[in-house]
């Protein structure tokens, strides 16, 4: 090979790892499974940017909260998970599940409640939104990275350009 040909060789392999560096760091961030998952049912899973405003979070303000929707096939909540669902008032709110109790078909689950060392009232199923999978570091590659996912997961997988 001439030196002009691997020169254009390694331009182009240079070039494809830079493109690729969002999804690699996605895929790292959020574990391989769920990076495929997202791609397969981009509806189960929704990132969203903590200002503390709509779900009260003991995460900081600022990272990402990665949530897997309540409906996804494959939705579990075990103890210690954060859970966001909605009260009987209508507020939208997020806790950790200290645990969990079925009555025949029903399920239950219990959360501490802010300044109380008693449990809360039983949460349903029904008022699950879903859970928070993952919360990250609001920097600006983690940024990028999380709006390039975003993007790419509801605008350029297969399923998405089929329906359209």
């Amino acid at each position: 090979m001439k030196r002009r040909e691997i020169k254009k060789i390694v331009k182009i392999l240079i070039f494809i790892i830079i493109a690729n560096l969002p999804f690699i760091t996605a895929a790292n961030i959020l574990s391989v499974d769920t990076f495929l998952d997202s791609f397969e049912n981009p509806e189960f899973y929704i990132s969203v940017k903590n200002d503390n405003k709509i779900i009260k979070t003991d995460f900081k303000e600022g990272d990402y909260l990665i949530i897997q929707r309540a409906n996804h096939p494959d939705f579990k909540i075990k103890d210690k998970d954060e859970i966001i669902y909605v009260k009987d008032e209508g507020d939208i709110v997020c806790n950790q599940v200290l645990e969990s109790k079925s009555i025949g078909s029903i399920k239950m689950y219990y959360t501490k409640e802010d300044n109380k060392k008693d449990k809360n009232e039983p949460i349903y199923e029904t008022q699950i939104v879903g859970k928070i999978i993952k919360s990250i570091d609001d920097n600006l590659w983690n940024s990028i990275s999380m709006e390039i996912w975003k993007i790419s997961i509801n605008d350029l997988n297969i399923n998405a350009m089929l329906k359209k």
